[in-house]
């Protein structure tokens, strides 16, 4: 797909932290894309290892500007929303957010610009191919099937492919702009910009095709769904709170979106803030195992926290 007239203007995030060893492969199929950035933005937060001099040595791309935090964020998230923050989107038809140790298909950001231009949408999301270093490969695919709860519950898919049109990213820019204090313990950028996007009555499209490659290691901060370690790390985030914290942390961010307090619905807010209690558990983990996330299995995983006293 080439875009002959009109051609559409993108900016490129890109938050990195000590990726040196994989950064320069990621950024070349940045470049390399059938649609051009205009620009790719990189925050760096306080790397250690050589990854600032990798970009550097690549900066003979025109579009490439790189901005050195001095002082860490405290976590990928927190780097993209400051990033985000900082960018000048004035002249952008469209964001699209970066990991720094994935692999971009050619067609990633032209496939997205469809892809937004026909569901007529604002925010996408597509499938990925998860490999490993012992050449296992397998495709993450994306569930289309929103609820009326899913935004408190999970994000829209990886956070690596979100491509949002550049009016709506211009609005979650200047809520985070006007409210880091508010968002300063959010942990998932991405899981945040879903929220915002409900909450604003955005439409989101879920693209069932593959747009990288998604790469997996030690230093991954969420990892492949199907991955054991990845099971184990959501399991353990769940049982000690600090999903619940999160959970709470987006119903604040929606609240201060959501002047007509419609988005949020009040038969879950009556139960979720209902003194902890059998009937509190039974009714919350019914309610949720029908409408808590898009896939059966987060909702069972959910219904069965909240049994367990975990929510």
């Amino acid at each position: 797909m080439t875009f002959e007239s009109n051609r559409p203007t993108c900016t490129v995030l890109m938050a990195t932290y000590n990726g040196g060893l994989h950064v320069a492969e990621q950024l070349d199929s940045v470049l390399s894309q059938e649609v051009a950035p205009r620009q790719v933005v990189v925050g760096d937060d306080n790397s250690t290892d050589n990854t600032v001099e990798v970009l550097s040595a690549a900066k003979v791309a025109s579009c490439l500007r790189i901005i050195r935090y001095p002082q860490s964020s405290g976590g990928a998230g927190q780097n993209f929303l400051r990033l985000l923050a900082d960018t000048d989107l004035a002249m952008s038809d469209f964001v699209a957010f970066c990991d720094q140790d994935d692999v971009w298909s050619r067609d990633k950001l032209s496939r997205a610009i469809t892809s937004l231009n026909r569901e007529d949408a604002d925010g996408y999301s597509s499938a990925v191919t998860a490999f490993w270093p012992d050449g296992r490969e397998h495709v993450l695919r994306q569930n289309s099937r929103q609820t009326d709860l899913d935004f408190l519950f999970e994000g829209a898919g990886q956070g690596c492919t979100f491509v949002l049109r550049g009016g709506f990213a211009r609005q979650v820019q200047q809520f985070v702009r006007e409210n880091r204090q508010l968002l300063g313990n959010i942990h998932y950028h991405d899981w945040l910009i879903y929220a915002v996007s409900r909450a604003l009555g955005k439409r989101w499209v879920f693209d069932q095709v593959p747009s990288m490659r998604y790469r997996q290691h030690g230093g991954n901060d969420t990892g492949a769904r199907g991955a054991l370690a990845g099971v184990r790390k959501r399991l353990g985030l769940i049982s000690d709170g600090w999903y619940a914290s999160q959970i709470r942390q987006m119903m604040v961010a929606v609240s201060a979106l959501d002047s007509t307090r419609a988005v949020i619905p009040s038969d879950f807010l009556v139960v979720w803030n209902r003194k902890s209690g059998p009937v509190r558990r039974i009714r919350l983990a019914r309610m949720l195992v029908r409408r808590g996330r898009r896939r059966f299995s987060d909702r069972a995983v959910l219904a069965v926290s909240v049994l367990l006293g975990w929510l």
